[in-house]
């Protein structure tokens, strides 16, 4: 584990290979449980407005997580720093601006899609 504490950027790419490596086990149990994957995309196709909704409350939830128990738990483990953590409270604001602005694209993209483009 110290390891991956001093590689943060193979611990970031180790995420991303997981979080593929996760959607596309779900995308194929997805296309053997409806038969194929055209089925899948059309039952996905059917059901954008609930899959909008569900996005909808997994960010809130992930979001509300954050705010109550996650960043708290990182302003209090930076505050030690020499410069009494204000570099990496620059930093936690600007990744988490690039959080928003990435799904922001995302369901941009989704909307997009979604109306035909």
């Amino acid at each position: 584990m110290n390891f991956l504490k001093r590689h943060p950027l193979l611990m970031g790419l180790l995420g991303l290979v997981a979080s593929f490596v996760l959607a596309g086990i779900i995308a194929s149990i997805g296309a053997r449980l409806f038969g194929g994957m055209q089925e899948y995309r059309a039952a996905l196709g059917e059901n954008r407005d609930v899959m909008l909704l569900w996005r909808a409350v997994l960010y809130g939830a992930v979001a509300c997580f954050w705010i109550r128990y996650g960043r708290p738990r990182v302003l209090r483990s930076v505050a030690d720093d020499k410069d009494g953590g204000a570099q990496a409270r620059l930093l936690l604001r600007k990744l988490e601006r690039m959080v928003l602005i990435a799904l922001g694209l995302i369901e941009t993209y989704n909307l997009i899609t979604w109306w035909g483009a």
